[in-house]
């Protein structure tokens, strides 16, 4: 059996899985294609971090959520809170999801002056 993984990220793979090496190289290109389409629309996970680190300096927006450079820090996790925009207005909120499979309940209503300037991203 011959396998082989083409992989941008380690979420976006292409898995092929053949007997014999001439049923690989028959299957090979359309793989190739496929994987080729992926990089095209989705990109590379180095790609990804490129667009992330010379972002515009104030944030960075993914899944509807702004994610500020100065953000106050989680006072459990010490990791970077994510502006939220709840019921009753913009929150930050910690990110991390604990073992047990829930969700870090930490929040701060502080907003700061850089972080209103990225909402406009």
């Amino acid at each position: 059996m011959i396998e082989l993984y083409l992989s941008t990220d380690g979420k976006h793979t292409i898995h092929l899985q053949t007997v014999s090496q001439e049923e690989m190289d028959k299957l090979f290109p359309y793989a190739k294609q496929l994987y080729q389409k992926i990089v095209d629309e989705l990109g590379t996970k180095a790609q990804m971090w490129h667009d992330a680190i010379n972002s515009n300096g104030n944030g960075v927006k993914k899944n509807g959520l702004v994610k500020v450079n100065n953000a106050p820090m989680c006072s459990i996790h010490k990791t970077h809170m994510q502006l939220r925009s709840g019921k009753y207005g913009e929150f930050w909120s910690c990110g991390t999801k604990l073992l047990n499979g829930s969700w870090c309940r930490e929040t701060s209503s502080e907003i700061n002056s850089n972080a209103q300037k990225s909402l406009a991203i």
